[in-house]
């Protein structure tokens, strides 16, 4: 193959836990996953890459690991190594305009084998876009590509200067990803976590992170709020809120807020199997009723029926609504007013508009839903979750912690509310913010709180600056260990990385990171105090500062704090 005429990409064919390369084999062909929900990010990253791909390129499948043991090689320390499993090599005929579905011609008797560094895990990979990375990517592509298993160069990754920067960025990412699955394990036996820091420490970045490993990255299982002082019981839960009716008045309807909404969505999230086309159906009958105009007979009616404000069946006086016929079609008790009209309605839905028999599906809470509340002290807590404060203690989830709703008596149903076992809430706090209340204690009993510290979250600056990272990371634990110095501060008013991210909207000028983005929080905190400006220009110097022997590393935190 010709490395000029073609291109060489890396896929996976792992979705979820499942596995499509010997279908992927047997159908000639590979498919782009998340094709079924187009606005999902992975899938639009990917698609950039999936637009680049042309017919005579070729195609590697492949899945990324790490390994420790059992190397083919001896390490000089005692890092995990990244590992691609290269298992099947295609050639690209043809590309659909499906935007995920590519022809192509599976090589036969391909024989697996590992490569050791220089791994991609996106699900397509090209790494000849990388750039400064010409001989690697010839050494992997000759690698892959050949008829028989081939010596990897090992000492060339082990030993080359290059690569000393990467084989530093393992170990920290190795790091990294063991405090996620530390705080991952945390929120799974508590239920509910509050990371609680000092500014700019990465908090909500954290959070999402925690969040996306909880859920295998699928967004519809994530959901997120911020916390302010006007936020209350209406925008969380339920509350009033005016809605246009049919005939052109304006009336008020309880609605549900976001946290509301987001627990119903994983409440069907727990339901597999079963049988229900009520909605579908009654979505037929109804337009059919708005057809007639006020003429539709039912079989077992003398009564013309008509469609009333809110959407519902109305015979004269009598009112068939569609929370009540829903009722009866799954079987459930009700001592409801007219019920002889809701199962005319019921009857005739089934006998026109195919519906079928109610199937009450099984219940399963493997699959996790983490609702994000940034800023959690900023509201009044107590008056957001109102009788949540029930329902959220980590004993009562599910069915045992329902709950009767402020505007219940509202409700069509006498069905209360509770939290599934499946949803978890992380919370994001600044303990030294002046301006906000403050957990009461019985709330702070629901939450396990663990303190994020700005050491803890220095990768974050590797994985965002790049070659500006070093210089960064010192000026920040600099400063830092400055502030520590100052009566009356401590490491709560540490200054987070994530305030050095704003390097690259000031085109990575450090003299504009302090004077727009760093001094004015510094004011803040010595507003008032002794010596202010004296101890200003004493951080400022610390700012400056670029020798390693001026910063010692910063304790990394306590996750067992405030249990």
């Amino acid at each position: 193959m010709n490395s000029e005429q073609n291109n060489y990409f890396f896929v996976g064919t792992k979705f979820g836990d499942d596995d499509y390369l010997e279908y992927f084999r047997k159908e000639g062909k590979w498919e782009l996953g998340w094709h079924n929900n187009e606005e999902n990010k992975q899938y639009q990253k990917m698609l950039k890459l999936f637009n680049k791909i042309k017919p005579g390129d070729v195609l590697f499948a492949k899945s990324t690991y790490v390994k420790k043991n059992n190397l083919p090689f001896v390490k000089k320390d005692d890092l995990k190594v990244s590992v691609m499993n290269i298992r099947g090599m295609a050639t690209v005929k043809e590309i659909l305009d499906d935007g995920h579905t590519i022809i192509v011609d599976w090589k036969k008797e391909y024989i697996e084998r590992e490569w050791f560094f220089f791994t991609g895990q996106e699900t397509i990979w090209f790494p000849s876009d990388i750039t400064y990375r010409t001989k690697e990517t010839n050494q992997l592509i000759k690698f892959a590509a050949s008829d028989e298993i081939i010596i990897q160069d090992y000492d060339y990754f082990l030993n080359h200067p290059n690569w000393k920067k990467y084989k530093k960025l393992e170990s920290e990412t190795m790091l990294r990803n063991d405090f996620l699955f530390d705080y991952s394990g945390i929120l799974k036996k508590s239920k509910n976590l509050i990371l609680r820091g000092a500014p700019g420490t990465g908090k909500t970045y954290l959070a999402k992170e925690i969040a996306t490993e909880l859920t295998g990255g699928n967004e519809d299982q994530i959901g997120f709020v911020q916390f302010h002082p006007s936020y209350d019981y209406t925008d969380f839960v339920e509350g009033l809120r005016p809605v246009s009716n049919v005939d052109g008045t304006i009336g008020f309807k309880p609605q549900d807020g976001i946290f509301k909404k987001f627990c119903q969505r994983a409440k069907e999230a727990q339901k597999t199997g079963g049988q229900d086309n009520f909605e579908e159906a009654w979505g037929k009958l109804t337009d059919a009723i708005n057809e007639k105009q006020g003429q539709y007979f039912f079989p077992r009616s003398s009564v013309p029926a008509s469609l009333n404000s809110q959407g519902n069946v109305k015979f004269g006086s009598p009112v068939a609504t569609k929370e009540k016929v829903y009722l009866l079609y799954k079987g459930e008790e009700t001592n409801l007013k007219h019920e002889t009209y809701q199962n005319i309605v019921l009857d005739h839905m089934k006998e026109s508009y195919g519906l079928c028999d109610y199937v009450s599906p099984m219940i399963e809470t493997n699959k996790k839903f983490v609702f994000i509340i940034d800023e959690i002290n900023r509201g009044e807590i107590s008056k957001i979750f109102g009788e949540l404060f029930f329902s959220i203690d980590p004993e009562y989830r599910g069915e045992r912690g329902s709950v009767s709703t402020q505007y219940a008596n509202l409700h069509e149903t006498d069905d209360k509310f509770y939290i599934p076992e499946n949803v978890y809430i992380i919370g994001t706090m600044n303990d030294i913010d002046r301006s906000v209340d403050t957990f009461d204690f019985a709330m702070r009993r629901r939450f396990r709180f663990v303190e994020v510290t700005a050491e803890s979250q220095v990768a974050m600056l590797d994985k965002e600056l790049d070659i500006h990272a070093e210089e960064a990371k010192l000026r920040l634990r600099n400063l830092n260990v400055a502030i520590e110095n100052v009566q009356g501060l401590n490491s709560h008013y540490h200054i987070g990385p994530s305030y050095f991210l704003k390097l690259k909207d000031v085109d990575f000028d450090y003299e504009l990171l302090w004077s727009d983005y760093i001094k004015p929080l510094l004011e803040d905190y010595l507003r008032g105090s002794y010596e202010e400006d004296e101890t200003l220009q004493t951080l400022k110097k610390a700012f400056d500062l670029t020798n390693n022997d001026q910063t010692e590393p910063q304790d990394t935190g306590d996750n067992d704090a405030d249990n």
